[in-house]
């Protein structure tokens, strides 16, 4: 039963964890009064992946919960991937109501759920109520000193990838904090000690839910919770496995329901990367590398310091929390260098247990209460900078009508016009920006559009950036034209910074508006 104060401590951190996602969420609802004459894009960072949310979501508009690559001239057959978005855009037509309101929603509702389970998981782990609350605000509100490394030309990990910092991990997308959550979720089905079965249905329910939305991070995470099992089994005196698996079943039960529950879907998308002709050349290009070393020491900066402390502090009298702490912490930090093509994804997540074990190094440097609190205060106040930088940055955009960030009229109706007129899954030739968005606006395939999703990408970018500034015959341009089996061409200001070839001239207009025109390939 909850007491009074534990009900007063949850009614808090239910309240703040809805006022930092509000927080997260309105930046976004600024960039709608800020972008005219234009009109906001919908992302302030990283919006290259954004509109590929989009595309996939406007999959599941159409009814399909099968995924075709639109960013490519040969998707290949359609795969059971990507559902989290599918789904957004099946309940996006269930709802009636437009896709980027649904994923704003999402993005709002996974955060709140990523704090609020952050918040459970300390109440678990931590007896003392201002321990919990120490780690609680560092995640709600932490960050690093990525902004002081600014002038030195070092763009940290706290500025350059989301997924490391909670905050921003509820301000870029839907499915890194809706992962988080889940993550959270399967720590708290597999450390705690009562109602086994229950926890290993939802430990199945996580494992599921975490292999479909984001596998990689069931590496970590199971690495990091089996190295904790371990570690406990030696911690209570290892005599023998049988002996080993009777100690710990109340754990093992619900770890191997993770495991379980994962797999498939571990073993499907395994599957689809080396045998799927698309897939597995998207798969190839996705490489996302960690950056160097001092790049995640400036970007989880005073957090890390205080972690470190916080490991010295633990000792030999460690809890079975610590060992939870160290176990995860340190298995993810190792990842984040092993060779993987997603290491700098695997930072999801590792702020928690670096959250843990600062509040214990903070404990440890100041000791009373009124020293705990004035220098949480202080690193919190250091840690707003990083934050308020990432933020900015997408705000000046909208403010300086960065084509990145925002939508001209004229191309918002040119969408609208092929999603109502041109046959479903039509080849149009577009800019690399343009390509990017049109297949969230309209069942429609590019050349080119993804760095990592358009198979070969180097080389269909320069394919499209050498089409539009041709300079061969006309002859030769309708020839490769044929070749390719493009059906339509996209040109507005964006293709015109790159050429106004020769050949746009003898194909028929179709539509034009505000600067923007659009050709149907036919020849005689």
């Amino acid at each position: 039963m909850l007491t009074m104060r534990d009900r007063a401590s949850w009614l808090l951190a239910l309240g703040v964890s809805l006022a930092v996602v509000i927080a997260a969420l309105a930046p976004y609802l600024l960039a709608e009064q800020l972008a005219h004459p234009g009109v906001f894009s919908g992302f302030l960072i990283n919006p290259v992946d954004g509109f590929s949310y989009l595309a996939k979501m406007r999959q599941g508009l159409d009814g399909s919960w099968s995924f075709h690559l639109p960013y490519s001239s040969e998707p290949g057959p359609g795969a059971f991937i990507f559902t989290f978005y599918l789904f957004l855009g099946n309940l996006a037509r269930w709802l009636n109501i437009s896709l980027l309101p649904i994923y704003y929603a999402a993005r709002f509702v996974a955060g709140f759920a990523m704090f609020c389970l952050a918040y459970f998981f300390y109440d678990q782990v931590f007896e003392e109520k201002y321990l919990k609350w120490i780690a609680t605000l560092l995640t709600m509100f932490g960050s690093g000193l990525g902004w002081l490394a600014i002038p030195f030309g070092v763009q940290a990990s706290d500025l350059s990838i989301p997924e490391s910092i909670p905050f921003l991990t509820a301000y870029t997308n839907a499915h890194f904090p809706f992962a988080a959550a889940v993550m959270l979720g399967a720590v708290l089905s597999v450390i705690k000690k009562d109602r086994t079965r229950l926890r290993g249905a939802a430990a199945l329910i996580c494992g599921m839910l975490l292999g479909i939305v984001l596998p990689f991070s069931v590496i970590s995470l199971t690495i990091s919770l089996g190295i904790w099992l371990v570690w406990e089994g030696f911690h209570q005196g290892w005599s023998g496995l049988t002996a080993f698996i009777r100690k710990q079943s109340t754990h093992l039960i619900p770890y191997l329901a993770l495991i379980m529950g994962a797999l498939p879907w571990l073993i499907y998308d395994l599957w689809l990367a080396r045998s799927h002709p698309s897939l597995s050349v998207w798969n190839a290009q996705n490489i996302t590398p960690s950056p160097p070393l001092i790049d995640y020491v400036i970007g989880y900066g005073l957090i890390l310091v205080l972690a470190i402390l916080g490991i010295m502090r633990i000792g030999t009298r460690g809890q079975s929390r610590d060992r939870l702490f160290l176990s995860w912490a340190l298995s993810n930090l190792i990842l984040l260098y092993m060779p993987f093509n997603f290491q700098r994804r695997l930072t999801l997540g590792l702020f928690f247990p670096l959250a843990g074990l600062a509040a214990l190094g903070l404990e440890r440097i100041a000791g009373e209460r009124a020293k705990i609190r004035a220098t949480l205060i202080l690193l919190l106040i250091l840690s707003v900078p990083s934050n308020l930088i990432v933020i900015g940055a997408g705000i000046s955009g909208v403010q300086r009508q960065d084509p990145s960030v925002v939508h001209l009229q004229g191309e918002l109706e040119g969408y609208a016009w092929i999603d109502g007129n041109t046959p479903p899954g039509s080849l149009i030739l577009a800019s690399p920006e343009i390509g990017n968005r049109l297949p969230a606006f309209a069942d429609v395939r590019v050349l080119y559009g993804h760095p990592f999703e358009t198979p070969y990408a180097d080389t269909q970018k320069s394919l499209v950036v050498s089409l539009y500034a041709w300079e061969g015959s006309i002859a030769e341009a309708i020839n490769l034209l044929d070749q390719l089996d493009l059906d339509y061409v996209f040109f507005g200001e964006r293709e015109r910074v790159l050429g106004q070839p020769e050949w746009i001239g003898g194909l028929p207009l179709v539509f034009e508006s505000q600067g923007v025109e659009i050709y149907e390939v036919t020849f005689p």
